[in-house]
């Protein structure tokens, strides 16, 4: 059988003496003809063809080098984007924040103008709604009896080259929050006074909203001397006139319109009147917290 047959390996080959000897010469041969210069051409013909495959070698290294380089900067290059991005983002938070910064400096610089001219002390906010009340023109006033905000108060605002002037009264104070009656409002009812040289015309404003948001000014002698173009101005009275308001301390000389129509109806003088601030479209206020004539 195979398996019991006996496994012998075979004696390594033994190179013949006649190979060495010959292998011997051929380098012999090749020295001496290197040394007497007949392999140049030999050579050169070598070198033509195998340089173009040692450049092509050298150019693939140098493209493998650039590919594996240009993925560190590829990526380095995306760490760049996304931290440019970052501040980028940065930037604009801060310029929308510097915006608001610089809006509300705007607002208390106003209102530092208001008080310098005038001797009121006041507290402003955002008007931040029309209030749903039917048939009553209503604004919520966003600060309240936490800020001193009290029903009675006059609230003024600012529109354009006009004077500060009076938008409505505090009817309802919560912690918070103050709704408005607008002096627009055909409810509104408020003492008010002209001014022409040295008489002063008294009378009481009222409402007209549904006219285009004027006004009237009514209760007035038809005798008074009152001319287009004559400012209107609070009076202070509202409190010692038996009206349907909180007993407010609105205080006088605030500014409200000016007249641009006289009317004589029997024996009464009507005015109708422009106010200085169309309350409708304000959307920033101030509440009279107190006045101090003497400061005039």
């Amino acid at each position: 059988m195979l398996r019991d047959r006996p496994y012998c390996l075979s004696p390594p080959a033994r190179r013949s003496p006649m190979l060495v000897i010959l292998l011997v010469l051929i380098a012999a041969v090749l020295l001496a003809a290197d040394y007497a210069g007949l392999l140049g051409p030999l050579r050169l013909h070598a070198h033509a063809i195998i340089s173009p495959v040692l450049v092509r070698m050298q150019q693939a290294g140098a493209w493998v080098e650039s590919l594996i380089s240009q993925a560190g900067d590829d990526q380095a290059l995306l760490a760049e984007l996304e931290a440019l991005r970052a501040e980028n983002a940065d930037l604009k938070a801060r310029l929308i924040q510097a915006e608001a910064l610089e809006f509300e400096n705007a607002r208390l610089r106003e209102q530092v103008r208001i008080e310098q001219a005038y001797p009121w002390k006041l507290l402003g906010a955002d008007v931040i709604a029309l209030t749903p009340d039917t048939g009553r023109r209503l604004v919520l006033f966003a600060a309240g009896t936490d800020q001193g905000v009290r029903p009675g108060m006059a609230v003024i605002a600012r529109e354009g080259s006009n004077p500060p002037a009076l938008i409505g009264i505090v009817e309802e104070a919560g912690p918070r929050t103050a709704s408005v009656l607008l002096i627009t409002d055909y409810s509104s009812a408020i003492s008010a006074q002209v001014y022409r040289g040295t008489d002063v015309v008294r009378g009481v404003i009222q409402g007209q909203w549904q006219r285009g948001s004027r006004l009237i000014l009514h209760l007035v002698a038809r005798e008074a001397p009152l001319a287009v173009g004559d400012t209107v101005l609070t009076a202070g009275l509202s409190a010692e006139l038996a009206l349907n308001l909180p007993r407010a301390a609105v205080p006088p000389n605030v500014p409200i319109g000016v007249i641009e129509i006289v009317q004589d109806i029997g024996r009464d003088r009507i005015a109708g009147i422009r106010p200085f601030v169309d309350p409708d479209r304000v959307r920033y206020a101030w509440v009279i917290l107190t006045s101090d004539e003497s400061k005039k």
